[in-house]
């Protein structure tokens, strides 16, 4: 009798083995064509614009199968970006309550939320949850203290924006002075509308310590000067900002001339009017030496004087000012066309705006610190040449 059984105990073994792995491949089969019915079904819920029921199926197949954890985290994204930000907030929240979640899962799921919240204005509780993105660190911390710094911009919090300004320059090795200047500038505006006086100047002086040739800084600084009536700091100040960004010398002549005319120094003010447009033609100083000379030796020595300006630097605002005052002393039909010329050049400049984005070219006719439409900082700056000031 031949013994088998040494031989035939492996081949149970074998055939036992094969019979399960038949068995488990066929449940996991049915069970992955379960899953595709279900996110067909989810899907076509999408299509015919119910989104409620959507969600509910993709919320199941979730607690199925983790290996969806990213397609839920775009779908959220989805909906988002569609402004459906309750179904998205709901999808992140659902995900990050998965205890089987890995870390970087996690974090990306915290990072997608406080995006849910933000975008619906919830921002306590989008500020709290990139604050535990930013302790966790990795990928999304950089974007998570971007979204910070979004919130604490809108609520005005400009002390927590500093730190955050400069948490995110530790992390990608930069410096954004120039960012950190605005914010103290900002903590300054809103210190002297409190009659905050000390905390105002504290705050200005940390402004010009991040940037020393901050326009805003200086013109805050000169603007508190002049009314504690130190007047040759205020100048000094303002003239400054015309050597260190001559694009915003026409919004310092006014309060110069102001402070000069406080001292009762005209000599000193024209010489300076007469070397800023040497160095660099403004129609704001033209007219002040125009309106000097008009006082001091007549009309028609201003009149003389702005035409020679006017063949040299050609401005709408120049050529507006020529017209008005050849009005004082016309008479008939030569008064009627120039009435019709200068409406014409205060209608066009009425149009045109004063301020433009350097990065963005958002214009308008107030200047604002920070752009509405881009978003950056001191990019805003007054428009020059033919239509400028």
């Amino acid at each position: 009798m031949i013994v088998l059984w040494p031989f035939l105990l492996p081949a149970a073994a074998w055939s036992g083995w094969y019979v399960a792995q038949k068995q488990n491949t066929k449940k996991e089969y049915l069970q992955g064509q379960h899953i595709t019915r279900e996110y067909v079904l989810g899907l076509n819920y999408l299509l015919n614009e119910q989104p409620d029921k959507a969600v509910d199926i993709f919320i199941k197949l979730l607690e199925v199968d983790n290996d969806t954890v990213e397609t839920h985290l775009a779908l959220g994204s989805l909906f988002r970006r569609r402004g459906e930000v309750e179904r998205a907030i709901r999808i992140h929240q659902n995900i990050i309550a998965r205890p089987q979640l890995s870390l970087a899962q996690r974090k990306e799921a915290l990072f997608a939320l406080g995006q849910d919240y933000l975008s619906a204005g919830l921002f306590d509780r989008s500020e709290k949850v990139f604050l535990e993105v930013v302790e966790l660190g990795g990928s999304q911390e950089k974007q998570s203290l971007h979204g910070l710094l979004t919130i604490y911009q809108q609520e005005k919090a400009w002390e927590k924006a500093i730190e955050v300004v400069k948490k995110l320059d530790m992390v990608l090795g930069q410096k954004s002075d120039v960012v950190a200047s605005q914010y103290y500038c900002e903590i300054a505006e809103q210190a002297l509308k409190h009659q905050q006086i000390e905390k105002a100047y504290q705050s200005i002086r940390q402004a010009l310590h991040y940037d020393t040739k901050s326009v805003r800084a200086n013109l805050l600084f000169a603007q508190m000067e002049a009314y504690h009536q130190r007047y040759r700091n205020a100048i000094k100040a303002l003239r400054l900002i015309t050597r260190n960004d001559p694009d915003f010398t026409p919004e310092v002549i006014e309060p110069i001339v102001e402070a000069y005319q406080k001292l009762d120094d005209w000599d000193e003010c024209i010489d300076f009017m007469h070397h800023l447009i040497i160095e660099q033609p403004r129609t704001s100083a033209i007219f002040v030496i125009a309106d000097h000379l008009k006082e001091q030796r007549g009309l028609e020595d201003a009149i003389d004087f702005v035409s020679s300006q006017l063949s040299r630097y050609p401005s709408i605002r120049g050529l507006n000012k020529l017209i008005s005052w050849h009005l004082e002393s016309a008479h008939g039909k030569v008064r009627q066309q120039l009435e019709m010329l200068s409406a014409i050049t205060l209608k066009f400049l009425d149009k045109k705006p004063i301020y433009r984005c350097e990065h963005c070219g958002f214009s308008g006719k107030l200047l604002h610190w920070n752009c509405p439409s881009c978003k950056q900082w001191g990019r805003i700056k007054p428009i020059n040449g033919l239509e400028g000031a």
